[in-house]
């Protein structure tokens, strides 16, 4: 009968040891979608202009554009702090697409190289070069 016991105790600490190390090897593994340094810096900067724009009010179309225009900057200076600066290579190649853009949209130029601006700050799209480049 002890016996049995004795058994049944180290059997409950070997299943038990067991899960604690399938467990441990659960958490070890790293996730598969790391982020780069400048994803990494990205996002952050993006939590920022987000939480100094957070108090500026959107009742009228101007204030909207008011706090994007704050979440922009704050956003461009995080960046530059963190040694990153605009990529001269996109700005030529968004600058040929920009007067088609505000043609089909009836805008101006101006307005659509801000809008491509802003949205290329926090991703890269497609066939263009990345916004962001770090500082030489």
């Amino acid at each position: 009968m002890k016996r049995s016991q004795v058994i049944v105790v180290l059997v409950v600490v070997l299943l038990g040891s067991a899960g604690v190390w399938y467990w441990q090897c659960l958490t070890e593994v790293e996730p598969g979608n790391q982020q780069t340094d400048m994803g990494q810096a990205i996002n952050q900067c993006d939590l920022i202009a987000t939480k100094a724009a957070a108090e500026l009010p959107e009742a009228l179309p101007f204030q909207k554009l008011e706090k994007a225009a704050r979440q922009s900057r704050v956003l461009d200076r995080c960046m530059q702090d963190r040694g990153y600066q605009e990529n001269p290579v996109w700005v030529s190649e968004t600058s040929k697409r920009v007067p088609d853009i505000a043609r089909e949209q009836g805008i101006s130029e101006s307005e659509a190289f801000e809008t491509l601006r802003r949205d290329a700050m926090l991703q890269s799209k497609g066939k263009l070069p990345a916004y962001w480049r770090k500082r030489s």
